[in-house]
């Protein structure tokens, strides 16, 4: 008798085996024959089954199933999709972990490498119609399938702030950093979306030191965190940057120009104009330094004519000739300058027509009419 009883249960359990293999099975062939609601539910019989639920097939099949649902055009499926991705790559995880090193576990990598592109691709056509929010959708479904791949993370914040959805984008940007992704452009676009969305400037000058960290020599990056420590009343703080960097570097000619920049913004001219010309010194052909300091003079000879404009008949016939003879000089000071700014760039428009400018100021008809012709040959101004 115990010899039939065990029988009979091994009959039972076989057939209980073979019932859920049964499941596995049927459920890739309605899969294949396009009936994903029935190979759904002969599958998530098979993964709650205990003879089967440890079988890595079963957790791969699942994730054929799933997989085929969360891409099906069927418009049937369409509030089940998202659901049904993560249910697809959770199947395929389970399968690999389950089966590390064998057919399942190859099999379910390269399945779920599949269904990355997929959503990428997805992603980007949406992007391309300028359907933002759905290209956002794909891109964060793509991060969920590969956590440590920049790639989702990069153009989900792209998409975001392009739709407008500037808390998704930042939380992308972020990950990105938290990821090492080292991007000047990424640091910049949240110093300004924490900014210009969140009022934040203490977070954006956090973010701003960090990114400097990485990018000693980024100019940009460089003038937003003296505006911004500016604008969080640490002026202090840029200036004494700014003369510790000199010290370790003194041959950067880019850090001599930002504390003549920040001088400038303050209000000492004196310091202003004496890094300007340090810059200068070290680097002869640096554009911005030459243009910039021929701009401070052109701009105190502006002030003072100002104050000749604004004399009337009696003073002026007084003072006037006085007052245009010190803004003389100050022009005097700055053609040198605008002369090699134009050497330097010699199609730049702005720097012609303020060099030319000065010409006049100075009754140096001759050399401001020779200006004319190759004003003329960049054409319209836009």
């Amino acid at each position: 008798m115990k010899k039939l009883v065990l029988i009979v249960i091994f009959s039972l359990m076989a057939a209980g085996v073979y019932a859920q293999n049964s499941a596995v099975n049927k459920a890739s062939q309605f899969k294949n024959d396009g009936e994903l609601m029935k190979a759904k539910e002969q599958i998530d019989l098979a993964t709650a089954h205990e003879k089967t639920m440890e079988k890595p097939k079963t957790w791969f099949t699942k994730g054929e199933v799933y997989e085929e649902i969360a891409f099906s055009e069927d418009s049937n499926y369409q509030d089940m999709q998202d659901d049904a991705l993560v249910e697809a790559f959770t199947a395929y995880s389970k399968a690999k972990s389950m089966d590390e090193g064998g057919n399942y576990d190859g099999l379910s990598l390269i399945k779920i490498d599949n269904m990355w592109g997929t959503v990428i691709n997805k992603g980007a056509e949406a992007y391309n119609q300028e359907d933002y929010e759905n290209a956002l959708n794909y891109f964060e479904q793509s991060s969920l399938l590969k956590p440590e791949d920049t790639t989702g993370y990069y153009y989900a914040g792209i998409a975001a702030q392009q739709g407008e959805l500037y808390q998704k984008a930042l939380d992308n940007y972020y990950k990105l950093v938290d990821l090492d992704f080292q991007d000047e452009e990424i640091y910049s676009s949240i110093v300004y979306l924490e900014r210009s969305q969140n009022d934040d400037n203490e977070k954006a000058l956090e973010v701003l030191e960090q990114a400097r960290e990485h990018f000693p020599e980024n100019e940009s990056l460089m003038k937003e965190e003296i505006n911004l420590l500016i604008l969080t009343e640490q002026t202090d703080k840029a200036k004494g940057k700014l003369v510790e960097a000199i010290k370790a570097e003194p041959g950067n000619s880019n850090l001599y120009y930002n504390l003549a920049y920040i001088s400038e913004q303050t209000g000492d001219d004196e310091a202003a104009v004496a890094n300007y010309q340090k810059a200068i010194e070290v680097d002869p052909e640096y554009f911005d330094a030459t243009f910039n300091l021929a701009v401070n003079y052109y701009n105190k000879a502006a002030e003072i004519l100002k104050k000749a404009n604004d004399m009337d008949l009696r003073t002026y016939q007084k003072e006037g000739k006085l007052v245009e003879a010190e803004a003389s000089l100050e022009f005097d000071k700055a053609l040198p300058f605008l002369i090699k700014a134009h050497e330097i760039e010699p199609e730049n428009r702005t720097v012609l027509e303020t060099l030319q400018t000065v010409y006049v100021q100075l009754k140096m008809n001759d050399k401001a009419e020779a200006l004319n012709p190759i004003i003329e040959a960049l054409g319209v101004k836009e």
